[in-house]
């Protein structure tokens, strides 16, 4: 028996590059996922959401700087306010581009290939992972840094306000990190989950309406107490961790107390911890 195997050239261009193994098909992962979150080298339908969301929150943003400096900082500038408005925002920025990433890989079979080179399972779930908090990180950060910039530049003396809340820049670092990690990690797990997008972007925004509704109505309808039952959605557990980082009250603060900073924290870790579990599940139980 003779062996007739034989390789034939076809005329395919060959890739004569350096190989970087399994940490450049990490980063390749990694970046293409922060492109794909925000619409990069894409179509303007894919960059519609990622532009409505930053365009909002900057609008919420420069909208308090323009009060606080209008009237001489007689209206505080008060991040509570801001990021109360900008939470479900956020939700619907994970929920319209978590899918994109992580469904899409799914629907048109890309998975397979990318697991036969240089990439594990748990790397490609890495990434993915990364790249969404990541994406989110960013826009968490920017509109909390305006704030805080604007904070200190829009008065009569930056100095002596920088003197006053220089501080501030620490809990907006935290808070970016906590909001990403929690709200991106489970945006991130749930649309693992589905490989046609529309039922990934409806569970995902399902989740933190069912999240935040379950929240209420336990305060509201089973006497649970108020502060224990914001523990179970991760909006709510925010906009209270919000006020506590940059030690603004209301008057539900007063006849209300809420925890302590670090209950809040741990809970928006724990959701982060869900949702990479939740993908690292649904990876191990796909075919390739």
């Amino acid at each position: 028996m003779t062996d007739d195997t034989a390789i034939h050239d076809l005329g395919y261009r060959r890739y004569e590059g350096i190989r970087e193994g399994p940490r450049g098909a990490w980063i390749a992962i990694f970046s293409q996922g922060v492109r794909t979150m925000f619409g990069l080298g894409r179509t303007a339908k894919a960059k519609a959401a990622p532009v409505f969301v930053i365009v909002i929150t900057l609008l919420q943003v420069i909208a308090a700087l323009f009060a606080s400096s209008v009237t001489q900082g007689a209206v505080p500038v008060r991040y509570g306010m801001v990021m109360q408005g900008s939470l479900l925002l956020y939700v619907l920025f994970i929920a319209a581009q978590a899918p994109e990433v992580l469904s899409r890989d799914q629907q048109h079979r890309i998975l397979p290939l990318v697991l036969t080179r240089a990439s594990s399972r748990q790397a490609y779930a890495s990434a993915r992972l990364a790249s969404v908090i990541f994406s989110l990180f960013i826009l968490v950060f920017s509109c909390l840094l305006l704030l805080y910039l604007g904070e200190i530049g829009l008065v009569v003396d930056p100095a002596k306000r920088f003197g006053e809340v220089g501080d501030h820049i620490f809990p907006v670092l935290g808070l970016a990190t906590l909001i990403s990690l929690a709200f991106g990690g489970l945006g991130a797990g749930v649309a693992a989950w589905s490989p046609r997008r529309a039922f990934a972007t409806a569970s995902i925004i399902a989740l933190f309406l069912l999240l935040a509704a379950i929240s209420n109505g336990l305060a509201d309808l089973a006497g649970v107490a108020s502060r224990s039952a914001e523990m179970l959605s991760p909006v709510e557990a925010t906009r209270t961790l919000t006020m506590l980082f940059f030690d603004e009250t209301n008057r539900g603060f007063e006849t209300n107390p809420p925890m302590e900073a670090w209950a809040y924290v741990a809970l928006l870790i724990g959701f982060a911890a869900i949702g990479a579990l939740l993908l690292q599940l649904r990876l191990r139980r796909l075919e390739t």
